[in-house]
């Protein structure tokens, strides 16, 4: 790692709290594709379920890309066309930060900003995240895409700009790795269903924090009916994990590695499929606009 690196790693970590470190910094759909994913090409009749609300927390998925809270509870907005356009974070009871969504005339995510809310509610942009696709992408489906995270800097006045990363995605839009350069930061794999099993972190190439995913749930992830959800939260797999385990080594990914954190539980779902409770606790809550006709799903990790 070059010095310059390490000068904007511990920047990250300390203005971006609990965002992923340089060394594995940012990170399938929207409303106008009206079905959930099974197998591509597979022809569904599907209530899509937006979620009003979501929680979920590390390790369930690996969202610490651009958020400062785990767990993540928000409530989420959404414009006529079904596209979220807000996700307002909550603790006890009280609002924490915004994210506020914006699309290109292909409407492709091309922006989040990220806002704190401070004294009597006012908001302050402290973070942007830009996405850039290839031409002809619409609804933010694509092979590849360049996320660049933006945060302020100590003086509050100054902007920072990480490095940009490239992700790519497998024939379902599902996010398979992100590289900085030709360096690889992580990489995520999947069955043969559209679930993912593991998602790897990496440091000079070397893994130094990994998740695993061994069961899940034959319902419906509340990811799949945005695209833009899966984009923000990382929650590309097509059912719901009932058991997550994340394992840390060093920095280096010398050390012995081990379990940092896991979860378990069952769910609990409504009419339609989509997870209202997830080991007692509440998971999601939804605005369900029925399908009227049968439509040609794009995959498992998108809509």
């Amino acid at each position: 790692m070059m010095p310059g690196d390490l000068i904007i790693s511990s920047r990250i970590k300390i203005f971006v709290m609990k965002r992923k470190t340089l060394a594995a910094l940012t990170i399938a759909c929207v409303a106008i594709l009206y079905s959930s994913c099974y197998k591509t090409g597979e022809v569904i009749y599907q209530t899509e379920c937006k979620p009003d609300s979501l929680s979920i927390s590390v390790p369930m998925y690996n969202f610490i890309n651009f958020l400062t809270v785990n767990p993540f509870y928000a409530s989420l907005t959404y414009d006529v066309n079904r596209r979220l356009t807000g996700a307002t974070t909550i603790k006890n009871g009280a609002p924490q930060e915004q994210y506020d969504f914006i699309y290109d005339g292909n409407n492709n995510l091309i922006r989040i900003n990220g806002s704190a809310y401070g004294y009597l509610n006012s908001l302050t942009l402290n973070l942007y995240i830009t996405f850039s696709y290839p031409a002809g992408t619409s609804v933010s489906l694509s092979s590849t895409a360049q996320v660049q995270l933006h945060f302020l800097g100590p003086d509050n006045i100054s902007w920072v700009t990480a490095p940009a990363w490239t992700y790519n995605f497998n024939t379902e839009f599902q996010l398979v790795s992100i590289f900085q350069g030709a360096r690889l930061m992580e990489q995520l794999t999947y069955d043969n269903g559209g679930d993912c099993l593991a998602d790897s972190e990496y440091a000079n190439n070397v893994v130094n924090r990994y998740f695993t995913y061994p069961a899940y749930d034959s319902k419906i992830n509340p990811a799949r009916s945005d695209r833009s959800i899966q984009l923000f939260l990382q929650m590309y797999s097509k059912n719901n994990p009932t058991i997550s385990n994340e394992y840390v080594s060093n920095f280096a990914g010398t050390d012995p590695f081990v379990l940092s954190s896991s979860s378990s539980g069952s769910y609990t779902y409504n009419a339609d499929g989509y997870p209202l409770t997830y080991a007692g606790n509440l998971f999601a809550d939804y605005n369900c606009v029925p399908v009227p006709n049968p439509v040609i799903s794009p995959g498992p990790g998108g809509k």
